[in-house]
């Protein structure tokens, strides 16, 4: 049985922290002030609670004010000049190229958004499969039901899981896949097989 390699988008294929999140992040918080009618603290208060609690600040929206998600999604990530916000990871398109298996794209992200990422950093037809938020009714990782729903789409049974949150890989393990976190914290959790600083150390593995 060949493994499946998935792969989370955002601070694991490409740095998202840096330029793309802030703007964003304003985005969202312009979005929740003007619906919600609250101040713009209030909404990014919000907003990072709701990131906290559910993993995705759009789960918690639709949860608790009946937030349309494909018109938050389409404000909030629809930015202007992706060419010069996409900052790929070092070697991402040689690393992924020398992965052997089947290759899957897990993300909280949106669709749009993601497909203009993975084509700007030329890896885009090397994924066999791209799972977006909507591919998952909105319901985002580390959910327990959208994860067995993604596994069951794609009839995994044996798979490498490759993410920045360790949440998200808490629940992988719970479904007995192997654990890759993206981080530069020295200590980790048991539910951690392996620990990397970039997506390129994969190789060295």
């Amino acid at each position: 049985m060949s493994t499946t390699w998935i792969f989370d988008l955002d601070n694991t294929l490409h740095d998202a922290e840096s330029k793309i999140f802030p703007l964003v992040n304003t985005r969202m918080n312009e979005y929740i002030s003007s619906y919600l009618d609250i101040s713009i603290e209030d909404a990014s208060e919000l907003r990072q609670s709701y990131w906290v609690t559910y993993g995705a600040t759009l789960k918690g929206l639709i949860k608790h004010h009946n937030i349309n998600p494909i018109d938050f999604l389409a404000a909030t990530h629809d930015l202007q000049d992706f060419n010069n916000l996409v900052t790929p990871e070092i070697n991402l398109k040689e690393t992924i190229s020398k992965i052997k298996g089947r290759k899957i794209i897990y993300t909280n992200a949106p669709k749009n958004y993601t497909h203009r990422i993975l084509k700007i950093s030329k890896v885009y037809e090397m994924f066999d499969e791209v799972f977006t938020i909507e591919d998952s009714d909105f319901i985002p990782k580390p959910n327990q039901g959208s994860m067995a729903f993604f596994l069951k789409k794609y009839n995994i049974k044996k798979g490498v899981f490759v993410d920045d949150i360790k949440e998200n890989l808490k629940t992988a393990k719970n479904f007995g896949l192997s654990t890759i976190w993206i981080t530069d914290e020295k200590i980790y959790p048991s539910f951690i097989d392996k620990k990397i600083e970039k997506v390129s150390d994969l190789l060295t593995l």
